[in-house]
């Protein structure tokens, strides 16, 4: 089967990555671009010159217009789009995009991003999650569920009726990245890529915590199994990775009992074996939800920039 025409550029704009597809209005990609040029790498100004690298040619030789997601939204990033507030469907988000305005590269469509009010009257946000649980929702046709976007800050989100009702963050990859990198924790482990018994046993510690601060214990664990040898060093990184996903599920799924992951293959395994361990059912979302976002809120809009 023949790829339709080129009708959109997608672009995930991260804090410490950039990623641009070329697809067609089915959203089959038809090219793509990935670089580390995040918005904590370009200074400012050089948005547009970094876009245009990027994809300038594309857009140069098929006209398709650019809409982009992720952090470029923030205030750090290129312009910044207010937040979108909970709860939002597609229509709401789709009708608070902002419009760069370029000489290069025409109008360029930024998706605002998301805030709520948590239970404790405490802000939370999110930009770019919003988009991939919209593309989730387009390409399964349902109205509703739990949707997991695993990474460095993990998102939970609620959709009712095709909005997102609420949603929730854990600082998961990043703590885990900070604790294996910059503590002591770290000086004992030993990389092996085999993901196995000691990510069960984090998963498991983590079921067993019974107050807050049993988890800030069950870390420290990750040193003691290590010097009593009850876990080999190849096998303390997964106990920690396992520890932290145990405690984000056990604290953010409590009476669901299954959820969409939409992650890499790597994150999406850990949630499934996590959750398989708590009782849950993941299943995972499809590639590419970023893009099939993007080409939703398009349609929403009319179908072009504005």
């Amino acid at each position: 089967m023949s790829r339709g025409r080129p009708s959109l550029i997608s672009v995930d704009w991260g804090t410490s990555s950039f990623r641009a597809l070329l697809s067609s209005e089915r959203g089959e990609v038809i090219d793509q671009v990935e670089t580390d040029s995040g918005i904590l790498k370009v200074a400012p100004g050089e948005h547009e010159r970094v876009l245009f690298l990027a994809v300038g040619g594309w857009c140069e030789r098929t006209g398709a217009p650019i809409v982009m997601s992720g952090m470029i939204g923030a205030r750090q990033g290129w312009v910044e789009a207010p937040y979108a507030t909970c709860p939002a469907g597609l229509l709401d988000v789709a009708s608070a995009m902002v419009t760069i305005r370029t000489a290069a590269l025409g109008p360029v469509s930024v998706v605002p991003g998301m805030s709520v009010i948590d239970s404790h009257g405490a802000p939370d946000v999110m930009r770019g999650e919003e988009t991939q649980v919209f593309g989730a929702l387009t390409a399964s046709g349902a109205k509703e569920g739990l949707f997991v976007l695993p990474g460095t800050h993990s998102k939970w989100a609620r959709v009712e009726d095709g909005r997102i009702l609420s949603f929730a963050t854990y600082m998961t990859g990043e703590v885990f990245a900070v604790l294996k990198r910059h503590s002591i924790l770290g000086q004992l482990m030993v990389e092996d890529g085999v993901l196995g018994e000691g990510f069960d046993e984090g998963v498991r510690s983590a079921a067993g915590l019974q107050r807050p601060g049993e988890l800030l214990h069950a870390i420290f664990m990750t040193r003691t199994l290590g010097l009593f040898d009850h876990l080999s060093p190849a096998k303390l990184s997964d106990y920690l990775s396992g520890l932290l996903i145990g405690a984000e599920i056990a604290a953010a799924a409590r009476d669901i009992r299954e959820a969409t992951v939409i992650a890499s293959a790597n994150l999406t395994m850990r949630y499934c074996r996590a959750g398989a361990l708590l009782g849950l059912t993941f299943t995972r979302a499809p590639e590419h939800c970023a893009l099939l976002g993007h080409l939703a809120l398009l349609a929403a809009r009319g179908g072009a920039p504005a």
